[in-house]
């Protein structure tokens, strides 16, 4: 592998974009099956169906930016993309435990309309300034580092929602006490409940404060999921201005790409 196609400032510049691209995409799709599969109590198939929009979303903006880009500059069509990501991510971040299925596949339909949209001008500008000899190798750098990028959003989006979800277990706890009227409330209507399906006032009141604690448990996870939807969302942000960095290529008739200015 020859790193010195690295030297095209294109080249460079949409490896890195691409990179931060995988980190995003693949942090949100790792987490969005888990978050419907473990807190919503979906099933397989049902959170499968949930978060198929997004191949429908990115179809659709492949077939649009595919047009597009013989008549907007790419530059202005990536920050679209980045910008409609950072929107669709952020739409995530306000999820709760009582959303429908919808709720998630908007975003999801979104969320791969931008990836379509991010796709065909990012690919044409980091490829557009390379001689024909050099395309196959800054290929395989190209592809690499979008998936190395997903490796470390996969690995980075998982290590920070199991250490969200325990800040803020930390946070919660530290409320759930005797001295709240809320808890007490809500303790003493588990106990009720319990004991009246026959248990005694004792265990009626250890079944009590395991469902609360089950309660702590699934709102610190819901907290810990909508931060890293933030947290990617306004990460994919930071592609907007690296796209200025690109030299600006245009399409000739016979297919070759030339530069023609900042």
């Amino acid at each position: 592998m020859q790193l010195r196609v690295l030297g095209n400032r294109n080249f460079c510049v949409g490896t890195l974009i691409t990179g931060i691209y995988g980190f995003v995409l693949y942090g949100v799709t790792a987490m969005l099956p888990l978050f419907l599969q473990t807190l919503m109590g979906y099933p397989a198939l049902d959170s499968g169906l949930a978060v198929s929009p997004r191949g429908i979303g990115s179809m659709l903006a492949m077939i649009v930016a595919g047009t597009l880009v013989n008549y907007i500059d790419s530059r202005l069509l990536l920050a679209c993309g980045f910008g409609t990501l950072c929107y669709s991510t952020l739409l995530l971040s306000h999820i709760n435990l009582g959303i429908s299925m919808v709720s998630v596949a908007l975003p999801t339909l979104i969320n791969g309309f931008a990836g379509g949209l991010i796709f065909v001008p990012l690919t044409t500008m980091a490829m557009g300034m390379l001689r024909k000899e050099e395309i196959g190798n800054a290929s395989g750098i190209y592809n690499l580092m979008r998936n190395i990028g997903g490796s470390i959003g996969i690995a980075s989006a998982i290590t920070i929602l199991v250490r969200g979800s325990q800040i803020h277990q930390n946070y919660l706890t530290a409320h759930v006490t005797a001295g709240n009227p809320a808890v007490m409330e809500i303790l003493q209507g588990l106990q009720t409940k319990f004991y009246l399906g026959g248990t005694d006032a004792y265990t009626a009141h250890q079944k009590g404060l395991g469902v609360l604690y089950g309660i702590v448990q699934q709102q610190a996870s819901l907290l810990a999921y909508t931060d890293n939807f933030r947290l990617l969302g306004y990460l994919s942000l930071l592609c907007i201005p690296l796209a200025l960095f690109f030299h600006r290529v245009r399409k000739h008739s016979q297919g070759r790409l030339d530069v023609i200015g900042e």
